[in-house]
């Protein structure tokens, strides 16, 4: 006699838990995954300012070098149509005039960039433009230290504040003019502006430490950008030359 196979009753996997896994799963993913954000850059702009600040200082015209870009990512310089790539030696032309034409500035620490743009002006074209413009400040200061833009961008600041002998020059300065400056102030120190104001005291100790030990690059250095100050003015975007 054959004997009957039992019909197996069909088995069904108990996804009762599965909610609870891909719960788990998505909570996994949220905490574990970084969300890249694009920062941008850090440029403070300036306030919005009333028409009344606008006049209370007041530049020769001869000494403020004016950029525009319009709508169309157009360059006007100084009122005439410029290509990009002409901009910085341009611009190093009129901050380096030292009084030579009439219609360029009177001397790098005098001369300023007025820079402008236009609502619509693209965000790429700006920052080409700037960096075009100080460029040409940091040319200007390589090639008054006698040595190359790149050199002159890679100069490590911090390592070289660090240097002996000039904490030991910052010491001199200090005991001479019975102050107490730090390294940073130190290096800032405008002898020429100092003596404007009459602090001669501190002009003669600032003299004295400078040649109690070898001149350093660091000091040539500060000497540079102190000789061509970068002085931008940015103005707030609006409708030029369209």
């Amino acid at each position: 006699m054959i004997k009957k196979k039992k019909r197996q009753d069909n088995q069904e996997v108990n996804a009762g838990s599965m909610a609870d896994i891909a719960f788990l799963l998505l909570i996994f993913f949220l905490v574990t995954t970084t969300i890249a954000s694009d920062k941008g850059l850090s440029i403070l702009l300036p306030p919005k300012r009333e028409d009344d600040a606008l006049n209370e200082f007041k530049m020769k015209e001869r000494n403020v070098f004016k950029v525009l870009i319009n709508s169309r990512n157009q360059l006007l310089v100084e009122g005439e149509p410029m290509r990009l790539g002409q901009l910085r030696n341009a611009a190093k032309e009129f901050i380096n005039n030292k009084g030579r034409d009439k219609k360029k500035s009177d001397s790098p620490q005098d001369a300023a960039v007025s820079f402008k743009t236009d609502r619509g002006t693209s965000y790429a074209v700006y920052i080409r433009v700037l960096d075009e413009i100080k460029a040409a400040y940091h040319e200007l200061r390589a090639d008054m230290l006698g040595i190359k833009l790149e050199e002159y961008l890679g100069f490590d600041e911090k390592t070289a504040s660090e240097d002996p002998v000039l904490i030991k020059k910052v010491q001199r300065f200090n005991q001479l003019a019975s102050e107490s400056l730090t390294v940073r102030d130190y290096l800032n120190f405008d002898a020429e502006k100092k003596g404007k104001e009459g602090k001669r005291k501190e002009v003669e100790a600032y003299v004295q430490a400078r040649k109690s030990g070898k001149e350093l690059f660091i000091e040539k250095y500060y000497d540079a950008n102190r000789a061509y100050p970068l002085r931008i003015s940015e103005a707030e975007p609006t409708t030029i030359g369209e």
